[in-house]
């Protein structure tokens, strides 16, 4: 599929908390350049809705008592299964790269390899007005010419910092 529905997740939010760090929230990055995928009026898309998936932990680290918000920023698909492959660090304005913060992707990729979604849906109604009456925002409902699951594409970045010897880890998709 050559474009990923980028402008649409945006709208996508979750959150849950890691065990030792404290809150963490989903923050969805739209990585710069990302491909639209432009529907027609009688089409509708379900965001795929993640599944009790575990925020990265703080990694374990000398006693620090102090580390500037570090942010890292990955990338990933979630296939027709639902299921995340192709994890792999994002590189843009606003996210840290590089030997320095190595060990900091290496949690998030870690972690969010093994997140699972319910498949987003890409839904094709007979017309507009059907798919106006019939669709109801969290699933291709009614009567529908097509519903399946797609492919689509994710980032996510993470905030990392200690203040006062606690860590913490705040996330967020892109």
């Amino acid at each position: 599929m050559k474009g990923l529905a980028w402008w649409m997740l945006a709208l996508m939010v979750s959150s849950g908390c890691a065990t030792r760090t404290g809150n963490v929230d989903q923050r969805m990055l739209l990585p710069d350049g990302a491909a639209r995928y432009e529907m027609e009026p009688h089409q509708a898309f379900v965001f795929p809705l993640p599944l009790d998936n575990a925020a990265p932990t703080f990694p374990v680290a000398p006693a620090l008592r102090e580390m500037p918000a570090t942010t890292v920023c990955v990338a990933f698909i979630v296939d027709v299964q639902g299921v995340t492959s192709e994890v792999r660090p994002l590189e843009q304005a606003g996210c840290e790269r590089g030997a320095p913060v190595a060990h900091l992707h290496d949690v998030v990729m870690v972690a969010v390899a093994g997140w699972r979604f319910s498949p987003a849906m890409f839904c094709e109604y007979p017309d507009a007005a059907t798919r106006d009456r019939d669709w109801n925002g969290t699933g291709c409902a009614g009567a529908r010419v097509q519903a399946r699951s797609v492919p689509v594409s994710l980032a996510y970045a993470f905030t990392f910092e200690v203040r006062d010897g606690k860590g913490r880890v705040v996330s967020k998709k892109r």
